[in-house]
């Protein structure tokens, strides 16, 4: 499954997440591609996660969630399945 998830990283604890993040210690492996910001709201980021179902995106993305203050996960669907789903 695919997501698309938009969070708002929390300023207050940015020292700690960019420490995560460069030791290494959140699994980033489940983000295709880059995560990109808002040029006028940098705190906010969008990210597409791959993984096999919601139960394991919400375990992987459990270890992330207290570097955020805000939260936005939604499902995605390829194109050749939005192309299926439009067709009908």
């Amino acid at each position: 499954m695919y997501f698309q998830v938009r969070v708002r990283v929390d300023v207050a604890r940015m020292a700690e997440f960019g420490a995560k993040l460069r030791d290494g210690s959140l699994d980033r492996s489940f983000i295709r591609g880059e995560t990109y910001c808002l040029a006028d709201d940098p705190a906010v980021g969008f990210s597409v996660w791959e993984t096999r179902d919601r139960a394991e995106f919400e375990t992987v993305f459990s270890a992330w969630k207290p570097y955020y203050s805000e939260t936005e996960v939604r499902p995605l669907i390829t194109p050749a399945e939005a192309m299926r789903q439009l067709a009908r």
